[in-house]
């Protein structure tokens, strides 16, 4: 591959930049070898300017000189252009492939979009004291609750933006360590966590919005990021039950 930095491309670039030692090429390449003082009837200039034209290709290799007698003979190498070829081809692959990038980019079908789950249960009591449950350690081992047969023998919290809460389910496996941190503490109307576990992935978070209507409030909890559409839908029943368990808690 010809390297853009290449100095033998440069003078091979820098020879072929001046229009009459293009044109000197263009007639080598249509006539073949060719006398100097033929090639200097095309041009009006003089011999030894043209001349000196022809020994600047000579040195980047563009023409080479062959001499039969006393006639001196000028004829094209085309490897070096054959250089300066190959890397244009090189530029147009580059650009081919950014082509093909872009269009990929406009055109490939969007990704999926970020697993998250949404449950939501109007409970008959006000908000300040559901608000309340999820930050107290005393309520999280009545309501963490995510299946049938599990408990939650210890929980405590740091009630604070920025503070750890820590509740330790009980399954039929043994215990489940959970933990997470609080992110926002807006009181009796949202609460936001992280959440993590064993089958937690990072950011994933919580959302608790709750918001007073008639019969009670309702509660709407918003988790976004699983590993997997299994853990997510997992989730969803787990959350279903630990709301149906703080509504019999309070």
């Amino acid at each position: 591959m010809v390297e853009q930095n290449d100095p033998r491309l440069s003078d091979i670039l820098k020879a072929a930049s001046d229009p009459t030692r293009r044109s000197i090429l263009t007639l080598l390449a249509q006539e073949g070898a060719t006398r100097v003082t033929d090639l200097a009837d095309h041009y009006e200039m003089s011999l030894n300017s043209v001349s000196k034209h022809i020994k600047v290709l000579e040195k980047a290799g563009l023409v080479s000189r062959r001499t039969i007698g006393r006639v001196h003979l000028i004829e094209i190498d085309m490897e070096p252009v054959n250089e300066i070829d190959r890397w244009f081809n090189q530029l147009r692959s580059i650009w081919d492939m950014r082509l093909e990038a872009l269009d990929n980019l406009l055109t490939k079908e969007p990704e999926m979009t970020e697993l998250s789950l949404t449950v939501s249960r109007t409970i008959d009591a006000p908000a300040e004291t559901l608000f309340n449950a999820w930050l107290d350690p005393a309520m999280l081992v009545k309501f963490m609750l995510p299946g049938a047969g599990m408990s939650v023998p210890r929980a405590s919290s740091d009630p604070v933006e920025g503070g750890r809460f820590d509740i330790v389910m009980q399954g039929r496996n043994g215990e489940i360590p959970h933990h997470g941190i609080y992110k926002k503490i807006t009181h009796h109307s949202q609460l936001i966590f992280t959440w993590q576990s064993s089958v937690s992935v990072d950011d994933s978070t919580v959302t608790l919005d709750f918001k007073p209507v008639q019969g009670g409030t309702q509660l709407n909890l918003h988790h976004v990021k699983f590993a997997s559409e299994e853990t997510r839908d997992n989730h969803q029943g787990g959350w279903s039950a630990i709301l149906a368990a703080l509504e019999a808690a309070t």
